[in-house]
């Protein structure tokens, strides 16, 4: 396994696409800091995290020969078994979830953020870069931010980050493989949609219109957006921009 350390990085994913640039990587390669300046999740949000508590890190993926159609299950199968990680590395029980498209939750409250970009070339994938931002030993957490959460929270104890890492990397070599993902499509989603956080539950939404609605998760589609059955019955699909729960 190469992972590469630093102690400080502006972004772990910015740092190693320049490194594939430059060089032939080695399958699953990993850049992981301490400390990240311009961390970055979905929609350009930032991400916060206390210097040496939580593991900030992009793992390389070659995945050459993927059809661009079947990006959505990457998102799938990388928040499903970083979420399996997650709840394995909890001695008490608890209720761990994927809130789409993969944000990684403990009941209400964040844990973990991922951002997963690809490589395209002639409508197929050449590779990804899984960036991770998952809060493991940071116990105290900025004042805007009162849905975040960590491990250590959750546990009552200090964890190890660098075992965990090490897990994360070796649950994601066992299905990162063309073959793997081609040949489990339904099982894949399958295994999204009984993770997903507030599946058929009623709850508040807002559109990036402002318009406010409710309705239910009802599933997410094969091009991994988001559907949405409204109170007249009707679903609705949603893009990662186009809404968000109030």
């Amino acid at each position: 396994m190469n992972i590469i350390k630093l102690n400080a990085i502006d972004s772990t994913s910015l740092f190693l696409k320049d490194l594939a640039k430059k060089s032939i990587l080695e399958n699953f390669t990993v850049v992981v800091a301490d400390e990240q300046f311009s961390g970055k999740g979905q929609m350009n949000s930032v991400w916060h995290s206390e210097k040496n508590k939580n593991i900030l890190c992009t793992v390389y993926v070659d995945l050459i020969g993927l059809p661009v159609h079947l990006i959505p299950y990457i998102n799938f199968i990388s928040a499903v078994k970083i979420r399996d990680v997650i709840e394995s590395a909890l001695d008490k029980e608890h209720k761990i979830k994927v809130k789409w498209p993969n944000d990684i939750m403990s009941y209400n409250d964040k844990v973990c953020g991922l951002l997963i970009e690809n490589t395209i070339k002639n409508q197929e994938v050449l590779s990804c870069f899984i960036g991770i931002g998952l809060n493991v030993n940071q116990l105290v957490f900025p004042d805007h931010l009162l849905k975040a959460s960590s491990l250590a929270k959750i546990e009552g104890a200090i964890l190890d980050k660098d075992l965990i890492l090490i897990k994360i990397v070796d649950a994601l070599k066992r299905v990162m493989t063309v073959d793997y993902i081609m040949d489990n499509l339904t099982m894949i989603k399958q295994e999204y949609l009984s993770h997903l956080y507030k599946m058929n539950t009623p709850s508040m939404f807002v559109s990036h219109d402002e318009n406010v609605f409710m309705g239910k998760i009802v599933g997410v589609n094969n091009r991994g957006l988001l559907l949405i059955e409204k109170e007249d019955e009707v679903v609705h699909h949603f893009a990662v921009k186009e809404v968000k729960f109030i």
